[in-house]
């Protein structure tokens, strides 16, 4: 797999860098001065004339980015402010030498954090940041973002740590552009990180492919071609080729959550959907999607006949947390059919613990991922990827965390990233038509990672369409149904 289509960790980035330089002889000062040209020509392409530009240096390789950079823009006459923040005495090897290039040319630091570009460069912070941050470089994040500038990032906005893409401070720099080098940072495409990164544009500098292969990296979602839609359907095919999906939920005045995930599942192409829900909806239901088959529970109680001839179920859009929901957990716990849980049904998994059987999935937010491993949502969000990596570890199953570039792991294995950070996905039953769309695939392929990273997938694609049918308006989880594309 190709390095463009990996995210890489800043550990993961910073081996690449030493394999390049240590096995594969390639001079660190050139990949500065090949990432300092890629920066350059990021910056002209958004910017093409600048009256000035303003670069704000740290002590590490970043700065010494930042420096190159700033040479370059001087030999185009584009007038240069660097701000130095932090001890140049720290400065050592490349980025050293990197200074001393700039001195000969007769550029001068500046100590004042008053940014007088026009457009500002953040090299302060690199991927080795770790922990609190300084407060002279605290000072110098904060006078960047008020600066009112546009501002692009070498590698990373400082701020984040280049690993989990946690917040090191409450603000880190806002980026406009992150001109990520070697590989793309897997820490900007998850969670919080994703409001500040702006644009992303990859240079792998150069280096060779076979350094790439020598680290992991993290798949982005759909991870072959076979992720991206579903199997094409056989002229002779009927409808029990392609599964029955139990879905259970809807308690009473939540009927709306069953009929979303019940029609996402059909959409998604499986060959019966049959719901189970509070006898209220059971009508409702009916009427607007006669395709689903319906019936009422009053007691919490399933006809054992439908888990028998349910392929996969899932359970929890709309289910609340009563006894009435407890009950029909209870049930489709023990009937060792495979599961894809979601919303409230994770939410008294967190309070009773109970055991899913093998092959489900679970599909939490934030919230209810930090419910199951009991801390709170601020910690799940500054290291997504552990999270999800604890979780499922923890079920031993099958999970996706739900957000901006959604995680899917198995069994405490980290398997792929979806990019797609959709924000018409916040809305009100986006994650009922996940379930349902899951559960669709799950029932056609009997795969449940797979079935997971396609699901993923095509509700994230689905986002995108819809929002752009949408031409302003806001966009529904109705509207989510109406652009699945199961089929490519």
């Amino acid at each position: 797999m190709g390095s463009l289509e990996r995210v890489f960790t800043g550990t993961e980035c910073r081996e690449i860098d030493r394999i390049a330089i240590e096995e594969l002889d390639i001079s660190g000062y050139r990949l500065m001065y090949r990432a300092a040209s890629f920066a350059m020509a990021e910056l002209l392409k958004r910017w093409p004339q600048p009256k000035s530009v303003s670069i704000v240096c740290g002590s590490g390789n970043n700065a010494g980015d930042g420096y190159l950079l700033a040479g370059a823009l001087h030999s185009r006459q584009i007038p240069v402010q660097i701000v130095q923040v932090g001890d140049i005495g720290r400065l050592r090897g490349d980025a050293k030498k990197a200074l001393e290039s700039i001195t000969e040319l007769g550029l001068g630091l500046t100590t004042e954090q008053d940014i007088s570009g026009e457009v500002v460069v953040d090299a302060l912070l690199g991927t080795g940041a770790r922990g609190t941050v300084r407060p002279a470089f605290a000072e110098a994040i904060g006078s960047i973002n008020k600066a009112g500038k546009p501002v692009l990032a070498l590698d990373l906005p400082s701020g984040i740590d280049a690993d989990t893409g946690g917040f090191l401070i409450e603000e880190p720099v806002h980026a406009n552009v992150t001109t990520c080098f070697v590989g793309r940072k897997l820490a900007l495409l998850t969670g919080k990180a994703c409001n500040v990164a702006g644009a992303i544009v990859t240079s792998s500098l150069e280096i060779p492919e076979q350094a790439f292969q020598r680290v992991r990296g993290l798949p982005v979602l759909p991870t072959d071609d076979a992720e991206r839609a579903l199997p094409e359907r056989q002229p002779s095919s009927h409808k029990r080729h392609f599964g029955h999906v139990l879905i259970v939920g809807g308690n009473r005045g939540m009927g709306g959550a069953v009929l979303l995930a019940g029609e996402a599942c059909l959409r998604t192409g499986a060959g019966l959907v049959s719901v189970v829900t509070h006898p209220d909806h059971a009508g409702n239901l009916l009427s607007r999607r006669p395709e689903l088959m319906v019936r009422g529970s009053v007691s919490g109680e399933i006809d054992p006949s439908l888990i028998e001839q349910a392929d996969v179920i899932a359970i929890g859009p709309g289910l609340g947390v009563d006894d009435w929901a407890r009950q029909l957990l209870k049930h489709v716990c023990t009937s060792k059919k495979p599961l894809v849980v979601d919303a409230d049904a994770l939410n008294l998994h967190a309070m009773d613990s109970f055991e899913l059987p093998p092959d489900s999935v679970v599909t939490p937010h934030p919230g209810e991922a930090a419910r199951l491993l009991d801390t709170s949502t601020t910690v799940i969000e500054n290291d997504r990827i552990d999270a999800i990596k604890q979780l499922t570890s923890q079920l031993h199953v099958v999970g996706v965390l739900k957000g901006a570039g959604s995680l899917v792991a198995n069994d405490g294995e980290l398997y792929a990233i979806c990019d797609i950070a959709e924000p018409s996905l916040s809305t009100a039953g986006s994650g009922d038509v996940l379930t349902g769309i899951i559960a669709a695939t799950h029932a056609q392929l009997g795969d449940p990672l797979r079935a997971t990273a396609i699901g993923v997938y095509l509700h994230a694609s689905a986002g995108q369409r819809a929002r752009t049918r949408a031409e302003g308006r806001g966009v529904i989880a109705g509207d989510l149904v109406g652009a699945l594309r199961p089929w490519g």
